[in-house]
């Protein structure tokens, strides 16, 4: 099957998409279960082009207006991509997998920055409740929110994210044509995913045995979870009942690390706005209480990061 990288086809399908179960992905899976017995190679042209051509289309449409949601549904796009280029990094050249995965993050993060933001103002708005002085630091937030969007869907277009994809999608099928790969989709995603499964609970053990959870800690959870629950969404149709602990695997550690995970990511989107507001006193009041927020976030995942361990 020849890897040819066509965004026509997801024009019509991304106007009414709204999240990541869009039409589009709905139709991956229903060709997903046609390719259960089709070789490796077959599988990743038909999970790549789809998504290729959804991020193309994302970010074609940032040229017409400045979407928070948009940037959102790219980042999971984005994300997806990077998690299916690491489940067939032993089938291409691993170098330049790793390369193309690293510019995936990159791209993810710059599209995420506005729901950092917006991670900070919905748990400040419900603090300031109580706190009457945090009121000038969320709407300079919410201000900053605004500026971030814009700012991401100029950084996005100009990475030329087509070009990125057509190069990477053409290295990967001159590789995977010089290969002689036998396994089935079906062999190859149930090692695949029994490995990224692997991969979590050694990051979930790590960090039980720790005094405490930081933001570094967090982030390998965390990614390693993205990348479990993306392969579980693309392969899921090919996948055994064996793999039901898998299935819920993301989801609980997702569950035990989201409210730090927002708690970081509002002090991090405080501690950007602080030269803006101009108020030292309210960023320093909001500083303390994010600080304090997070000492009991953190015990409270670990706690639960020791219960996922124990099992």
């Amino acid at each position: 099957m020849t890897l040819n990288f066509d965004p026509a086809p997801a024009r019509k399908l991304l106007g009414s998409a709204t999240g990541p179960q869009s039409d589009a992905a709905r139709i991956r899976v229903s060709d997903l279960l046609s390719l259960r017995d089709q070789p490796v190679a077959d599988a990743f042209v038909m999970l790549t082009a789809p998504l290729a051509s959804e991020a193309f289309e994302q970010t074609e449409l940032m040229a017409e207006r400045i979407d928070a949601g948009l940037l959102e549904r790219l980042r999971s796009t984005l994300r997806r991509l990077r998690a299916l280029w690491w489940a067939f990094e032993p089938l291409l050249d691993e170098k330049e997998a790793r390369i193309v995965r690293k510019r995936f993050k990159r791209l993810a993060e710059i599209a995420g920055e506005p729901h950092e933001i917006g991670a900070a103002c919905e748990l400040l708005d419900r603090a300031r409740k109580d706190y009457a002085w945090l009121g000038p630091v969320v709407r300079t937030l919410r201000q900053e929110r605004r500026s971030a969007s814009a700012a991401s869907c100029v950084t996005i277009r100009k990475a030329h994210v087509d070009v990125l994809l057509r190069r990477a999608l053409a290295d990967a099928r001159r590789r995977l044509e010089a290969r002689g790969e036998d396994r089935t989709l079906m062999e190859f995603a149930r090692q695949r995913v029994s490995l990224a499964d692997d991969l979590l609970s050694k990051h979930e053990l790590r960090a039980a045995r720790s005094k405490r959870v930081d933001a570094k800690t967090l982030r390998s959870i965390e990614e390693a979870a993205t990348k479990l629950q993306c392969l579980l969404e693309l392969f899921a149709p090919v996948l055994e009942r064996g793999h039901a602990h898998a299935m819920a695997h993301p989801g609980d550690a997702q569950a035990a690390l989201g409210k730090l995970n927002d708690v970081l990511a509002s002090e991090a989107a405080v501690r950007r706005v602080a030269p803006t507001l101009g108020d030292k006193h309210a960023i320093d009041e909001a500083v303390r209480w994010i600080d304090k927020q997070k000492r009991g976030e953190s015990r409270a995942a670990l706690k639960r990061l020791r219960s996922l361990a124990e099992r």
